[in-house]
């Protein structure tokens, strides 16, 4: 199965996001995780720094190239 990694970007720094899995059947599966991962940072952080709003996450394949991105701010309003 492909690996994938995700990676926090904000206006000031990108950062790896520790996962328990990395390896999906698809960049489907990533994306799904990607935004399991999200919801709960936007769950944890916002209450705290609404400003993390201003933030996405990339999916990375296994050669590190970016293969998609959610938007923090789109995933707040799809659970509000």
């Amino acid at each position: 199965m492909p690996a994938y990694s995700f990676h926090l970007c904000t206006p000031n720094a990108t950062r790896p996001i520790k996962s328990d899995h990395n390896e999906f059947p698809n960049v489907g599966a990533a994306l799904a995780e990607a935004a399991r991962i999200g919801r709960g940072m936007i769950r944890q952080r916002v209450r705290r720094q609404p400003c993390a709003l201003r933030a996405h996450l990339d999916v990375r394949d296994g050669g590190d190239t970016p293969v998609a991105r959610i938007l923090l701010a789109e995933l707040a309003r799809q659970i509000s």
